[in-house]
This record gives structure tokens, C-alpha cells and sequence, in this order.
């Protein structure tokens, strides 16, 4: 009679034969689990909570200029950051005060802005890292130290557009819809679907900036609508994490630690939960049925390759009269070695 553990593994067999989504689901968590994405999501969070205030003061430094020629930018970035890391954001105790980074930022001088760079680039380089071996991207080229960083420089400031740009965009819409309902009538009737119009142009806003981070750090030899896919399962579980942002502050709040670290460790445990979804979306992309068709075709032209070139090495064919037969490389070289004897033997015999 068969075991549990054998009748529950033939029937997740039978449901992955039955429903494909079942199976990359299943895929997705192998694949987590078998480059470890936990660990690589644990580095990220290292490197993006040293990261984190370096970012912040640069980022209001730059807004700073833009502010001039674009009055809102700044009204922008601060919706960016309140809906990234919703319920940390404020004067109050335990919240972070976007004033006092604003405000420091404003005195960072160009010596102080090469450093806060320098430093805020340390969760780029990380993320990067981590998402090449969650794609498992072969090994490339490394540039210098300096172009490497003017590179991040440029991936930062890209997925911070991005950022921005749909979040502007995202209220926008939003604030479109609500006086269009108000103009018929229906804004009070229709508050629900206003809700629901807010979550659906918040999640196609999270998709897009998971694709540019995808696109951006790690350009995986992945199909764009992997990508995509890969992107949309990482809106929609940043978004629930959203939702439940005031139950993990709060359960977070109640810890010991919460009394010594502070909002240090709320951001600890946000950016980690952010990075892991950000892991688990890499890995949905990565075991697509697209994906991985391309990557066994890749394999087979591969070893189609290596066996045609080691045919014509790993094998002689010699004839002898009407018949032939197949020497391998040792006897053939033995042949050699005992036809050039006979032929020394020869001419010695000659010269005496």
C-alpha cells in the first residue's frame, strides 16, 4: 500500500498534468527554492536598507532643481515614496520624516553628493546581483569601477522616473475618474468602483516598475511577455502587501526589538518582504512555458554542436582494402608511432 507522502505526491503529478498554472506555480517555488531566493532576497535587504537614506536625500537633492522647471515633481516623488512604503511616511513617532531628509538634502554639497551617491548605489549593484542568478543570466563582462557605477547611476535614475511618472500618471487617472462620476451623478453610488479603479491603476503602476527593474538590472534572455507576467505577479503581491501594510507595521510595532530599533526595523522588514516578491516574480517569469521552450531549444542546438565537433576528433576511419574500421584516438596514435619505427628501421638499414 502506498505511503501518504506517495499518494499526495502522484496526486500533485495528476493536478500539475491537469492545470498548467498549477505547474508554474509548482515550477516557481522549485526554482525559488533551488537558487535560494530567500537568501538573495535577505542581500538585498542589506544592501537596500544601507542604500535607503543615501537614496532619499539624493532624490530630493535632484527634485530639488526639477522642482523649478517642474512645480509638482516634488509633490510627485513624496506620493511615490507614501505608496511605496505606505504607513511610514509622517511626523509622527516611529514614522519617517521626509522634512528632515528634505532638509538635509538641501545642504549636500557636491563632495557630500559623490558619497550619498556612492552609497546609494550599494542596493542597485545587490538587487542586480540577485536577480542574475534568480534568471541564472550566464556570466558577462564586468566593466570598471567607474563605468559600472555611472551604469547604476543610470538605472536608478530611470527606475525612479518610472517610478514617478506613474504614480503622476496613476493620480491622474484616479482624479479623472472621480469628477467624471461626480459630473453623471454617480460618485457617491459608484465610491466602490472608484476603489476599484484605484487598485487596478496602482497594480498597472507596480507592473510597469518591476519590468523596468527586470529590463533594467538583469535584461534576462526571457521573453517580454514572461517579463510582463513575471511583472504583473509582482504588482499584484506588492499590492496585497500594500493592503496589509497596517497589520505588519503594527505586528511589527509590538515587537521588543520595535522599543530599540525603532522605525529601523519596520523598514528592515518591509524592504524584505518587498525584495522577495520582487524574487518570486523573477522566478514566475523565469519558468514560463515560454521561457522554457526557448531555453530547451537552446540546449539541444547546444549539444547538437559539442557532438558535431567531436565527431571528426573522437573517431578515425581507416580504410583497408574494400573494408573500413573505426580506431580510436589511442590506437591510431600507436599506428602512427609504429609505422614511423618501421620507417627508421628502414633507412638505417639502407645507410649500412
Amino acid at each position: 500500500m502506498p505511503s501518504l507522502k506517495e499518494r499526495l505526491d502522484e496526486r500533485i503529478t495528476r493536478l500539475r498534468a491537469r492545470r498548467p498554472i498549477f505547474d508554474h506555480l509548482m515550477r516557481m517555488v522549485e526554482h525559488f527554492g533551488n537558487v535560494k531566493g530567500n537568501l538573495q532576497a535577505g542581500a538585498v535587504t542589506y544592501f537596500a536598507f544601507l542604500s535607503f537614506f543615501p537614496i532619499l536625500a539624493l532624490a530630493f537633492f535632484v527634485v530639488g532643481y526639477v522642482a523649478k522647471v517642474y512645480p509638482d515633481a516634488q509633490d510627485n516623488l513624496t506620493d511615490a515614496l507614501t505608496g511605496v512604503l505606505p504607513g511610514m511616511i509622517g511626523n509622527a513617532d516611529g514614522q519617517i520624516s521626509l522634512k528632515a531628509i528634505q532638509d538635509s538634502a538641501g545642504a549636500v554639497g557636491l563632495i557630500g553628493l559623490a558619497g550619498v551617491l556612492y552609497a546609494g548605489l550599494g542596493w542597485l549593484s545587490g538587487m542586480r546581483e540577485a536577480l542574475l542568478v534568480m534568471f541564472e543570466t550566464p556570466q558577462r563582462e564586468q566593466p570598471n569601477f567607474v563605468v559600472g557605477k555611472l551604469r547604476d547611476l543610470v538605472s536608478l535614475a530611470l527606475i525612479g522616473l518610472v517610478m514617478i511618472l506613474s504614480v503622476a500618471v496613476s493620480s491622474v487617472i484616479a482624479r479623472f475618474s472621480r469628477e467624471l462620476l461626480d459630473l453623471v451623478g454617480l460618485g457617491v453610488g459608484l465610491a466602490p468602483l472608484l476603489q476599484v479603479i484605484s487598485v487596478a491603476v496602482g497594480v498597472g503602476a507596480s507592473m510597469v516598475l518591476f519590468f523596468a527593474i527586470f529590463k533594467l538590472l538583469a535584461d534576462p534572455e526571457v521573453p517580454r511577455p514572461s517579463l510582463w507576467s513575471g511583472a504583473l505577479l509582482g504588482a499584484l503581491g506588492f499590492e496585497v502587501l500594500k493592503q496589509l501594510s497596517t497589520f505588519l507595521i503594527a505586528s511589527t510595532k509590538s515587537q521588543p526589538a520595535f522599543q530599540a530599533f525603532g522605525i529601523a526595523l519596520i523598514l528592515v522588514v518591509w524592504i524584505n518582504y518587498f525584495s522577495r516578491v520582487v524574487m518570486y516574480a523573477a522566478a514566475w517569469a523565469y519558468t514560463s512555458t515560454a521561457a522554457r521552450t526557448i531555453r530547451e531549444a537552446q540546449a539541444r542546438e547546444q549539444e547538437a554542436i559539442e557532438a558535431a565537433a567531436e565527431g571528426p576528433i573522437g573517431q578515425f576511419v581507416v580504410p583497408t582494402g574494400s573494408s573500413s574500421f573505426v580506431r580510436s584516438p589511442k590506437a591510431a596514435f600507436v599506428a602512427g608511432a609504429g609505422s614511423m619505427l618501421a620507417v627508421i628501421g628502414v633507412v638505417r638499414r639502407k645507410r649500412g
